[in-house]
């Protein structure tokens, strides 16, 4: 067999990069322009072997060229040694540029059940009823484990004894939780088990709820009876409709080719060869005839080959052809239909050389027929490639009748998605199209940009080319967009580090509620700043935009602003032909989809199968009429499925009704009725008067000082305190300062003040030790000891928490205590100034300056200074009163002059 070498020349030139694997970065030699992503996918696919630093890719390319010449020259294939070598640089140079690439081999489907066979029924019957279990046990398991998860979070926020957290008749929450748990099917011994391993080291349950690959059904059905929706094609679509994963073939041999796989599949790039001076034939033909080859070389006995094309859309595109219309499809169908006759005569190239293969010998005469057939219809189409379809597929007749095939056929459509990312073009017929594409720029990074064949079609008329990439890429930047800019996001209290951070983000995910989130420009931003509380945080619907109060139109606005729409067919730069051409690309209408591919695959050896996605609210009657269409319009493969239901759908039930009690009957029944009146009052906040008056007591307390200032209402009843501490840190400082504000809302909401000193007391912490400075309390265990101590003796008159001895400091900081025997003062008190107790600016001079306060009255302890007991006083007979004095040998009363009898001693 004689190769040329077409494609000496072609590749480009080639960089080192450093290229990040998964647990390492390794440099190897690229083709200028290939994004990082398209060198991993090549580094992906290459076979174990010795790496070569000095070629592309490390020599892989080489290396795989290499094993298939060699399989020719043991084959004998090759006329001499230079078609060899023409053979093997040729596919290097065809993979460096992009014109091809390999792909790994088509999984094989089970043998076909043709549709009105018992066995069929029974076949789909298990496949529906494992998908339905499969789909209800992951739900449920999903219920299950945030309902377990939720008894272990009710142990975790639990704070105390831990036994105590564990036992739902002690841990409210605990309880609620395991109830909930209980309610949704989880078993007693489940949530026990979930309570014991709370806060243990757990594994991640993702693999648990992942969804179990189902194995794809494989039918057979007469395209007559699916055009006529009969009660077995019914049931096919129900299965359909039921799990998605049901494959229809219309033909006994698309179905055995279905089902047989394919061991090596290769795609050719089609807009590759579109340039200057428009599409090379030559080079395409040299393409499809040499990666044919390739493919024919591995080959095993029982499997087949396919050899598909990529980049279908663009090489439309670029033309200014419609796949919706006639003339798009007549273009493509002579594009498929020159790729099978060249890719048949190389086969039966092959053939001559190695001899036919069996399996092409079982079916000859169908394969000659239906290659007659294809030859006839390409002679009906249109289009500048049309002769040459239609010659090479007489030409493959003639061959093929000549010499025979290697297999039962070569040519087909297959979609995959690494094999895109190594040729950077989508295989298949029916590939999505889409006219934005990711590009890198130099520096590594991912940015959307027009693919090149929608720039080719732009470039074509007269527009404004930079309006039509704003309008479908956005310019990036929220700077002067309509509704939110910079300065309406700086009005509402974001900074420039906000900013930036959500237009990073935006630019990632393109979605601008998103790149706003609390996950990205900060919760606690957002709770301080805009005044989010912590639930609505929590919120995974939480909308921060809407919070600062912008309007779901100024978010639409802005996010088109800033990202684009993603599509070009809705450009208002654009004419009206230019948006539906770029239309029936981006958003291509069903019939137009399934007339593309029945004329498309009128010229291919075996069927991709059609994917038509219906709505999530399709009946089965609808995927009954969708594959009805599909079948009259000629499509050789169907795979029907539904949408996955919304992320919000919910249906809207009525409430349930309530059943009306029933009648007792009319006796005469003696119940007796304990009626309880509760009467709930709002408790408002006492507010302080603006003057107030207090004191503030400085102390230390273990060599630390604290100063407390307190307020009081106009009766004196103490309102706000405030805690000073002297050179502490300012973390400690201003916990201190926020614990005193949270007292004093206590107070002023009615909290008395009794409940907490009987909390706070005894609370044992660093500092603590003596007290100096307070003439009150001696020691103290605690700096919120000392405060609530001094609180409570200065306001409640607890004197039991009062005389501390600083020598010893106990447990609970009392002391012993005065001595019994300790001697009272000889002297009695001497009168006080006034202004030692009340403030002279709170008065604002009131207070008259000689005011004193006097000791008056007798201590408890007065009767044992005079040596005579309490119950002994001298009484006036006349009035009553304490007050007498002795006069030599009379008692008499100050109060009324009266006299009293001097009493006698008492033995």
């Amino acid at each position: 067999m004689r190769f040329e070498r077409l494609f000496a020349g072609h590749a480009p030139e080639s960089d080192l990069r450093e290229i990040e694997r998964p647990n390492r970065f390794v440099e190897t030699l690229a083709p200028l322009g290939w994004p990082d992503a398209r060198v991993e996918a090549w580094l992906d696919w290459a076979t174990p072997g010795q790496p070569d630093p000095e070629s592309p890719l490390d020599g892989a390319l080489e290396r795989h060229a290499a094993r298939l010449t060699k399989a020719g020259r043991e084959a004998g294939l090759f006329a001499s040694e230079a078609d060899a070598r023409a053979f093997a640089a040729d596919l290097v140079d065809s993979m460096l540029a992009g014109y091809a690439a390999p792909a790994g081999p088509a999984p094989a489907l089970p043998a076909p059940l043709h549709v009105s066979a018992i066995e069929f029924r029974a076949a789909a019957a298990e496949h529906v009823g494992r998908a339905r279990a499969d789909r209800l046990a992951r739900e449920a398991a999903a219920k299950l484990e945030a309902a377990l998860t939720a008894v272990s979070d009710a142990v975790l926020r639990c704070e105390g004894d831990a036994r105590a957290c564990s036992d739902p008749a002690r841990n409210v929450a605990l309880a609620r939780a395991a109830q909930k748990a209980r309610a949704a099917g989880a078993s007693d011994a489940s949530i026990a088990d979930a309570v014991a391993s709370a806060g243990a080291p757990g594994f991640s349950s993702a693999a648990a709820v992942a969804p179990a690959p189902i194995a794809p059904l494989l039918a057979l059905a007469e395209p007559a009876d699916v055009a006529a929706g009969d009660e077995f094609a019914a049931l096919a679509a129900r299965a359909s409709w039921e799990t998605g994963g049901v494959v229809l073939a219309l033909s006994p041999a698309d179905a055995e080719a279905l089902a047989v796989g394919a061991s090596a599949r290769a795609a050719v790039n089609a807009a590759a060869f579109l340039g200057a001076d428009g599409f090379d034939v030559a080079s395409f033909r040299h393409a499809v005839r040499l990666w044919t080859v390739a493919l024919e070389l591995e080959r095993p006995a029982d499997r087949g080959v396919t050899l598909g094309l990529a980049g279908v859309g663009d090489w439309l595109l670029a033309q200014g052809l419609s796949p919706a219309d006639d003339a798009g499809r007549d273009a493509a169908a002579a594009l498929w239909a020159m790729t099978a006759g060249e890719a048949l005569a190389a086969s039966a190239s092959v053939a001559q050389a190695l001899g036919a293969a069996e399996s092409y010998k079982a079916e000859a005469d169908r394969i000659i027929v239906d290659l007659a057939k294809r030859a006839a219809t390409a002679a009906t189409l249109s289009g500048a490639l049309a002769a040459e379809a239609a010659a090479a597929l007489q030409a493959a007749l003639a061959a093929v009748q000549a010499y025979g095939l290697r297999g039962t056929g070569v040519v087909a459509a297959f979609e995959d998605a690494e094999t895109a990312l190594r040729l950077g073009a989508r295989p298949g017929l029916d590939a999505n199209w889409s006219l934005v594409q990711a590009s890198e720029t130099s520096d590594g990074v991912a940015v959307p940009q027009l693919s090149g064949a929608g720039q080719a079609a732009l470039q074509s008329i007269d527009v404004d080319l930079d309006a039509v990439r704003v309008h479908a890429l956005g310019t990036g930047s929220l700077e002067e967009a309509p509704g939110i800019d910079h300065r309406a996001l700086t009005a509402v209290g974001f900074t420039d580090h906000e900013i930036a951070l959500a237009e990073a983000a935006l630019r990632a995910s393109g979605d601008l509620r998103a790149a706003f989130a609390p996950a990205v420009v900060g919760a606690d931003f957002i709770g301080d700043v805009l005044g989010a509380s912590r639930e609505s945080l929590a919120d995974p619907a939480f909308d921060t935009l809407a919070l600062a109060g912008f309007t779901p139109d100024a978010i639409a606005e802005a996010q088109a602003h800033a990202v684009g729409s993603g599509r070009l067919s809705d450009s208002p730069a654009l004419p009206a032909e230019t948006r539906d051409l770029l239309r029936a690309f981006e958003a291509p209408v069903l019939a137009d989809r399934i007339a593309f591919t029945a004329a498309v695959e009128a010229f291919a050896c075996a069927p991709q199968p059609l994917a038509l996605v219906a709505a999530f609210d399709a009946r089965p009657a609808d995927l009954l009429r969708l594959q009805a269409s599909a079948a009259r319009a000629g499509v050789r493969a169907l795979k029907l499925s539904r949408a996955p239901a919304p992320a919000d759908f919910a249906l809207d039930l009525p409430e349930a009704p309530t059943e009306a009690p029933r009648a007792r009957p009319p006796e005469a029944i003696v119940t007796e009725r304990v009626v309880e009146k509760v009467v709930e009052r709002q408790r408002e906040r006492r507010k302080l008067p603006d003057r107030r008056k207090g004191y503030i007591q400085k102390a230390a307390v273990g060599g630390h000082k604290v100063y407390l200032h307190t307020g009081e209402y106009e009766d004196g009843e103490v309102g706000e305190i405030f805690i000073d501490m002297h050179k502490e840190g300012a973390a400690f400082r201003s916990l201190m300062n926020n614990f005193a504000i949270a007292i004093s809302i206590g107070l002023q909401y009615g909290v008395p003040l009794d409940e907490f000193v009987d909390a706070y007391v005894f609370t044992k912490f660093e500092p603590a030790g003596p007290v100096t400075g307070n003439d009150s309390i001696k020691s103290a265990t605690s700096i919120l000891d000392y405060i609530f101590r001094e609180l409570g003796v200065s306001y409640l008159g607890r004197d039991d928490l009062a005389n501390g001895d600083p020598q010893e400091f106990n447990a609970d900081g009392l002391g012993r205590g005065k001595a019994d025997d300790v001697e009272d003062e000889a002297e009695e008190p001497a009168p006080l100034p006034a202004s030692k107790f009340i403030s002279k600016g709170f008065s604002r001079g009131a207070t008259p300056d000689n005011l004193v306060f006097a000791a008056f009255g007798r201590r408890k302890d007065d009767a044992a200074k005079t040596g005579a007991p309490a119950d002994q006083a001298d009484i006036c007979p006349a009035c009553g009163d304490v007050a007498l004095s002795r006069k030599g040998g009379l008692v008499v009363c100050e109060s009324c002059n009266g006299q009293a009898e001097r009493p006698s001693p008492r033995g």
